[in-house]
């Protein structure tokens, strides 16, 4: 993942948490943020791509047998996000109302747990899936790519969210 690509990334979630503070559900302001956020993670995808390609070195054959697989891993991950993005803008409300009870933090808590397990859980899927058609080399470093884009996006995003109050 570049810099670039994850700083659009990072400029798409503070955008939208940023105009979701100051829209309530299902406004026209908040769907159009939620839009150009997915728009922003489809570049990150692209750079993900770009980034794998590069650094797998993968011969036709290998590269028939792997995107697939890679494709189908990018697809799940893609409906986790959109999880994750409604489980954002719905905790933005909360925090523009002005507070956060405890059966509200007990609920974001865990769809966020959820969501980070699934992720993981889709991580070791593919990784799976891929080892039986690539080169245990090639499996750890995709694995080390994975583990590297989603830790240096993870940061940056976990940055921009104020703690709850």
């Amino acid at each position: 993942m570049t810099i670039r690509s994850a700083t659009r990334y990072l400029a798409g979630v503070v955008l939208c948490a940023g105009l979701a503070l100051g829209a309530h559900a299902g406004t026209p302001e908040e769907d159009a943020t939620l839009g150009l956020i997915r728009e922003q993670f489809q570049d990150v995808d692209l750079r993900r791509v770009i980034e794998v390609s590069a650094s797998m070195k993968l011969d036709e054959q290998g590269a028939k047998r792997f995107w697939p697989i890679y494709r189908a891993y990018l697809a799940e991950i893609v409906a986790l996000r959109d999880r994750q993005l409604d489980t954002l803008a719905e905790y933005a409300r909360q925090l523009d109302a002005g507070w956060i009870d405890d059966p509200t933090a007990r609920t974001s808590l865990a769809r966020s747990l959820a969501l980070e397990q699934a992720r993981v859980d889709a991580r070791h899927h593919m990784i799976r899936k891929a080892g039986e058609v690539i080169t245990p080399i090639q499996t750890l470093r995709l694995y080390q790519l994975e583990l590297a884009m989603d830790a240096s996006i993870g940061s940056r995003v976990l940055q921009q969210i104020p703690l709850a109050k």
